[in-house]
């Protein structure tokens, strides 16, 4: 398959590809999160930190799934390919992060403005996190091709991303809209829907409480691998150089 079956075949079964190949990251990445939501229930983890330690764990599964698209590296080759390079996971980690504030500035003035302009809280807060998904989006599709360049070794600085992500920006957006929006949506309705049918409380600490963060955790898996695979895809058609180094064979449906 050529380079441009990578780039164009359909974004849920491509990113299904890679969620397969890479099952035992998803395991572990399912362990992980799923515990950590566990053990938020019984000890109360500062935001802050339960947000670094979640983007952390994210990262362990959002760089196998870069690497998926970008190299032919095995799954089984990552954990060599982090050793080899110590810093690029933490490097990795702060760009991720770097992203999320510069989609949180957005949604956070605009709450403000509207609580001092006499908006009802509740109102407010409801734009605001709509507002704050849309940023987030806009936020990845312009800048997020920088944690791509992270595991192609390649510039990763805020400008040149930008410049990458105005390239391709029509591209990214959309597909985003499904991997953040969409997913999203489908993950709380998921698990709403399973809380009632089971009668589970979320809050409740029976056994069958428990299966709600495995699931939440095994949908947010496919989430961040689709995110991945969005942004290497972006990266790649920014940097049709790039391309050569890209000729894995996923799945060649179209969107």
């Amino acid at each position: 398959m050529g380079d441009g079956v990578l780039v164009e075949d359909n974004i849920w079964a491509a990113s299904l590809e890679v969620y397969i190949r890479n099952w035992k990251w998803v395991v572990g990445y399912i362990f992980l999160a799923g515990g950590l939501a566990l053990l938020n229930r019984f000890i109360h983890i500062n935001s802050g930190a339960s947000i670094f330690v979640g983007v952390m764990v994210s990262s362990f599964l959002a760089i196998p799934a870069h690497i998926a698209v970008l190299t032919q590296l095995d799954p089984d080759q990552v954990s060599d390919w982090l050793k080899e390079r110590p810093k690029a996971f933490f490097t990795f980690v702060k760009r991720c992060l770097l992203l999320g504030f510069l989609g949180a500035i957005g949604p956070l003035a605009f709450g403000i403005v509207m609580v001092i302009g006499g908006i009802r809280p509740s109102v407010a807060m409801l734009a605001a996190l709509l507002v704050w998904v849309l940023s987030g989006i806009a936020a990845f599709a312009k800048w997020g091709t920088m944690l791509p360049a992270v595991i192609a070794d390649d510039d990763q600085t805020l400008a040149v991303a930008g410049q990458r992500g105005s390239k391709v920006f029509g591209y990214a957006f959309p597909r985003l809209l499904i991997s953040f929006g969409l997913l999203t949506v489908l993950f709380v309705a998921i698990l709403m829907l399973l809380a009632s049918l089971l009668g589970i409380d979320p809050k409740d600490s029976s056994p069958a409480s428990f299966i709600l963060p495995v699931i939440g955790a095994m949908i947010g898996a496919y989430q961040i691998v689709m995110t991945s695979v969005v942004l290497s895809r972006s990266y790649l058609r920014a940097q049709p150089a790039a391309r050569r180094m890209a000729d894995k064979s996923l799945l060649s449906f179209r969107t």
